[in-house]
């Protein structure tokens, strides 16, 4: 008579020639024990199933490799243990990528929200600089959208630095005047 020890073994030595008899053996007979584990660690059904499926295509896919001399229970446990935890891995890697993800669009929806702030800003400020008189304008503009220096301007327009700080200093007051009824 043979023992149960034993004929695991020859079954063993069968799974790892490929024979899929000998693979439906394991199958049926830690199928039922390794679910009721994976459950154990992962309290959800449809995980266990996973697991337990993720398990045994492992063990076909490694069937060669397989060790006849080692306990067959202890290596589909050990399967199972590290695939939960590789599952338990993605799930943080996941959760991490998703925080990732709603920071990244919050960030976007509020440089959005900035930049129509400013484009806002900049029609404000537009709308008010037609009220500033023709000449003043023009120093500030060359100030501002031209980058001219004080000196480049006083030459370029043939008046003196002084006009033209006490020009652009103008404006500036009557923006900050302006928009404080904006902002």
């Amino acid at each position: 008579m043979v023992d149960d020890t034993d004929e695991e073994r020859n079954k063993l030595v069968a799974l790892v020639a490929g024979h899929f008899e000998a693979f439906d053996y394991f199958y049926k007979k830690y199928n039922q024990k390794l679910y009721l584990y994976a459950l154990k660690l992962s309290k959800n059904e449809h995980e266990a199933e996973e697991l337990v499926q993720s398990v045994f295509v492992s063990v076909w896919e490694a069937h060669p490799a397989i060790d006849p001399a080692q306990p067959f229970q202890a290596y589909l446990f050990s399967i199972a243990r590290n695939r939960f935890y590789d599952m338990l891995r993605k799930r943080v890697v996941e959760s991490c990528y998703i925080d990732y993800v709603i920071h990244q669009n919050i960030q976007e929806a509020d440089d959005l929200e900035k930049q129509i702030e400013d484009h806002e800003l900049l029609g404000i400020i537009n709308m008010l600089l037609q009220q500033v008189p023709a000449r003043r304008l023009e120093i500030f503009r060359l100030s501002r959208d031209e980058n001219l220096t004080y000196r480049q301007i006083a030459d370029k327009l043939q008046i003196s630095e002084n006009t033209v700080d006490t020009q652009i200093r103008h404006v500036l007051h009557f923006l900050r005047k302006k928009l404080k009824k904006y902002y």
